[in-house]
């Protein structure tokens, strides 16, 4: 069998994280407005202050809207998925990493499953479909993994377990 290898990157998409944004970016509106009133028009002899103060708040508003930035990276190697999630466009964590020898099962999400297992959420838009869940066990303990993978990942990991693996 010839090596295979996709790579799948995505932005996490969710209404929460834009309001947040919004919402530090009217507040950094907001305390640049109120600051140039305050120093030009009540305490004079402060105007310097201004230009420090607008960049810390910009600067403080670029860093917070940064953090809010989520990205996962499906990877399938040769009969491994992984599943890192990268934050801030800085920091890479591995979520999980499965062979898919070790797959139990692996369906869509069609309807309410159980959750006596531990989830692992890696689903980067809630109103996208193609939501599947992975059942395995690692170390002893019962996971399921829920995420949306592209159809190349998905026909590449039924190669390596095609009983276990509905599409």
């Amino acid at each position: 069998m010839m090596d295979i290898f996709c790579e799948y990157l995505v932005t996490k998409k969710s209404l929460q994280d834009k309001l947040i944004k919004a919402l530090a970016v009217l507040s950094c509106i907001l305390v640049c407005l109120f600051s140039f009133y305050f120093l030009f028009f009540i305490k004079i002899q402060w105007m310097w202050l201004t230009p420090i103060i607008w960049g810390a708040t910009i600067y403080g508003t670029r860093i917070l809207c940064q953090q809010f930035s989520v990205e996962f990276e499906y990877s399938f190697t040769n009969g491994v998925l992984d599943i890192d999630k990268i934050l801030g466009r800085a920091r890479r964590k591995n979520i999980v990493s499965v062979a898919c020898k070790n797959i139990e099962y692996m369906a869509p999400v069609r309807r309410e499953f159980s959750t006596e297992r531990t989830i692992i959420n890696a689903n980067y838009d809630e109103k996208l479909g193609r939501k599947y869940y992975v059942n395995f066990s690692k170390s002893g303990v019962a996971y399921t993994l829920l995420f949306q993978p592209p159809e190349k990942i998905l026909d590449n990991m039924k190669k390596y377990n095609p009983r276990n693996i509905e599409l």
